[in-house]
């Protein structure tokens, strides 16, 4: 989608804007179409069916525009930016500041709006919420609109760095080990679980190699699940007999 608005030579704004977007109602479209008929299956049904859609998109992606990889360009070119002697890439710096506002968004969005707080409540117990009056369909449309709007836009930003190719979606297996490594219940510590990752893959690549570096990540994604599924910073579930 980006490599399409880009190749028309739109303003970066607008090709933010219709990415964001686009993104949102791919969302929509999804949930309504894909996942609401099998939302009260099992969660490891849902788990299956949204790695299945994942698949059903990298195949339209190879097909459509290859399985070699696409490069766009950043919004700031590539020339380094120079600062008290250090050299900085206008991409990264760009990456960090919308990362920043976007967090900081979600995080006022959650705790400080109606939407917000419904989807906080749904995330808890969906018929507890229903009983309260929550319409629960909504919030379900409302939560893929935004998470698909934020992945979308993820993709554009680092697409400068990595290029476009089917295979940019791996992305999001590390995005799961820094939820994992943080608590998916805590948007600060999926943020320290996300510097944690980076640190981990940068050290593992000095005292591993680099063909074995992206191992250890996940390695350490397996002893979280097994001792603490509920990363460092998540609250541990309670269950009630």
């Amino acid at each position: 989608l980006a490599l399409i608005l880009t190749q028309l030579a739109l303003p970066y704004p607008i090709v933010i804007a219709g990415v964001v977007l686009l993104g949102a109602t791919g969302g929509v479209v999804i949930e309504r179409v894909l996942i609401r008929p099998i939302v009260k299956a099992p969660e490891f049904t849902l788990v299956i069916a949204t790695f299945a859609i994942g698949l059903l998109i990298k195949g339209v992606i190879s097909i459509r525009f290859g399985d070699s990889p696409n490069t766009i360009d950043g919004p700031f070119g590539t020339e380094p930016i120079m600062a008290a002697g250090l050299r900085f890439n206008p991409t990264s710096l760009w990456i960090f500041l919308c990362t920043a506002l976007v967090t900081i968004g979600m995080i006022l969005f959650l705790h400080s709006t109606r939407l917000g707080k419904a989807m906080r409540a749904v995330s808890v117990n969906p018929e507890a919420a229903r009983l309260m009056g929550i319409r629960v369909e909504t919030v379900y449309r409302w939560s893929w609109a935004i998470s698909t709007a934020i992945g979308a836009l993820a993709g554009l930003l680092v697409a400068p760095l990595i290029g476009i190719n089917p295979e940019i979606g791996q992305l999001i297996l590390r995005g799961l080990l820094a939820a994992v490594i943080g608590g998916f219940t805590s948007i600060p510590g999926a943020i320290v679980g996300g510097l944690a990752v980076g640190l981990i893959e940068t050290f593992a690549g000095v005292l591993v190699g680099s063909t074995f570096k992206n191992l250890v990540p996940f390695i350490l994604l397996m002893v979280l699940l097994v001792f603490r599924p509920q990363g460092l910073f998540g609250a541990a579930e309670i269950k009630r007999v």
